[in-house]
């Protein structure tokens, strides 16, 4: 039973079996895609006079075509520190939202003040604030949005006169796009962005702006164009780290305002849109409420994926949703009661596994284990050197495919079930090195060095000790590829960084090996490029 408390702030009394707990809540912030913020905050639509949230820029109506017009946020030149207008704060929402009440009451008639159609709910949540805590979702804003209209501006015909076009280099964007081989933290594999580019979902939006985008854009948008683009591939990633710095957040502020600065320029002013415009305010919504992808609607698009498989038909969906709910409750505290090794415990492990994650692991190292059959191996001549090198003379040698360091499986080059997937690109840290390294793993080996003393040998002899480590080669940063020109922001994509095989092999443990990478070959013109992952949270 679930009963409000009749305190100053949220609170709910939950009582159990006659023991009663009290639970305390503030409301934090709130995520919604444009229109759903419009009905929370109970203001007009964004293509509306003053539409925006966040500031009170009235917007203004420009023309599209002889009959067609829309509503821009056009940057605020007037106030170039910013770009945009003043900032509205809770206080001042109240009070708008009071005048436009009693305009209704009086009049009888809606009329919104300064966009602010009438009371919300939320203007008197204890401790919530309406437009500090109303987050900007970058999956529908920034993905669906910006991203989606610049790919709709480059690709379609309609645009084919426009300088911006570049639907005569469709073809081989398609061959770098769709050659590119994911790791498998990013589910969707690559599909034909010239037959598709209406239809991508967020998740392929994200990939494409963060990792794919600028290789497979190099050469091909004109300079001017792919210049700007650059600054926001490299704010979002920023503001999509896991740690964000005060110099990072200032550095993504003038990416972002410089970017919508040169729209006009660039595209035209009818491409001023609300969706460009909120990326003013975005490093504002970092600064209150966290990362992007803390509050993105990603995780709440999950849900809805899962609540899809909760009822089967039409008929009482609700109560067939709260079934589904009780039953996959009440799961977990049968587990307990199956016999140990029994066919029904792995019955239920194989339902609830996510993918054939090994079952054979022999654990390395804390939080690392190799998955999967160990067999013996031969060494070369020149990979043995390069063991011993380090190691001494080697004695047994054992070579396996794959690995699990933390939560993510590498594999190596030529595990043929991942003929899709490249999960043999790494970022690994040199003690040696303060930058990072990338490369391809070759393979993995288990070995064994010989006995310094056979004679005295005892089982805490350094032989007994097995040691694991991985055959990499080396790529090497390409620093005659440059992506960005721009002196004036200081924007360089540091993410994502080309390199060059020069067919080096190295011998690397497998604790310094940082994270898995997104490998681009743009083919022909043998231009290769790694890119690395913002943060690890957010999955698709």
């Amino acid at each position: 039973m679930i009963s409000t408390s009749k305190s100053s702030n949220l609170g709910a009394t939950i009582s159990s079996n006659g023991n009663s707990v009290k639970v305390r809540c503030l409301l934090l912030c709130g995520t919604f895609d444009a229109p759903a913020k419009c009905l929370f905050q109970s203001f007009v639509q964004f293509n509306g006079s003053y539409g925006c949230p966040y500031c009170l820029h009235p917007g203004k109506t420009v023309k599209t075509s002889e009959k067609g017009h829309t509503h821009a946020y056009p940057f605020n030149r007037d106030n170039l520190q910013t770009g945009h207008f003043e900032i509205r704060t809770h206080d001042q929402t109240k009070k708008f939202a009071k005048q436009a009440t009693e305009s209704i009451i009086n009049t009888g008639v809606e009329k919104p003040e300064k966009g602010v159609k009438g009371l919300s709910w939320f203007l008197y949540v204890p401790a919530f604030n309406l437009i500090r805590g109303t987050a900007i979702d970058y999956m529908h804003g920034t993905l669906l949005g910006v991203v989606k209209m610049l790919v709709n501006l480059w690709l379609d015909k309609q645009h084919h006169d426009e300088p911006w076009y570049i639907g005569k280099w469709a073809r081989e964007l398609e061959k770098r796009y769709v050659s590119i081989k994911p790791p498998s933290c990013i589910s969707r594999l690559p599909r034909s962005i010239v037959g598709n580019f209406g239809h991508l979902k967020a998740s392929e939006l994200r990939s494409f702006l963060l990792f794919y985008s600028l290789p497979c854009l190099y050469g091909l948008l004109p300079d001017n164009y792919f210049q700007h683009y650059l600054l926001l591939v490299e704010a979002i990633y920023t503001l999509l780290k896991h740690s964000i710095s005060f110099s990072d957040l200032t550095k993504a502020g003038k990416l972002l305002k410089h970017f919508c600065i040169r729209v006009e320029e660039l595209y035209g002013s009818r491409y001023e849109t609300y969706n460009i415009h909120c990326l003013l305010h975005l490093v504002d919504r970092v600064k209150d409420l966290g990362p992007l992808w803390t509050h993105s609607c990603f995780c709440f698009e999950d849900y809805n994926g899962e609540l899809r498989h909760f009822f089967h038909g039409t008929q009482h969906v609700e109560m067939q949703i709260v079934l589904s709910i009780c039953v996959q409750q009440k799961i977990p505290e049968l587990i307990p009661l199956l016999p140990p090794n029994s066919s029904a415990l792995q019955f239920f492990e194989e339902l609830t596994s996510k993918g054939r994650l090994n079952q054979k692991k022999e654990i390395i190292a804390e939080n690392i284990f190799i998955v999967g059959a160990v067999v013996r191996h031969t060494l070369n001549v020149h990979h043995r050197q390069l063991v011993e090198r380090d190691m001494g003379n080697v004695g047994e040698v054992f070579k396996f495919k794959r690995v699990l360091i933390g939560t993510t499986t590498f594999h190596c080059k030529d595990y043929k079930p991942g003929i899709r997937r490249n999960n043999f690109t790494v970022q690994f840290q040199s003690p040696f090195c303060p930058q990072p390294s990338y490369g391809h793993i070759l393979y993995f080996i288990k070995f064994y060095v010989k006995c310094p003393n056979p004679v005295f040998c005892s089982d805490v002899c350094p032989c007994k000790v097995p040691h694991c480590c991985a055959i990499i080669e080396h790529l090497l940063r390409d620093n005659g590829t440059v992506l960005s020109t721009d002196a004036i922001t200081g924007a360089s994509a540091p993410h994502i960084v080309p390199v060059l095989s020069t067919g080096e092999t190295v011998v690397i443990p497998l604790d310094i090996i940082v994270q898995v990478c997104v490998h681009i070959d743009c083919g022909s013109d043998g231009k290769s490029f790694v890119a690395t992952f913002p943060n690890m949270f957010e999955k698709d």
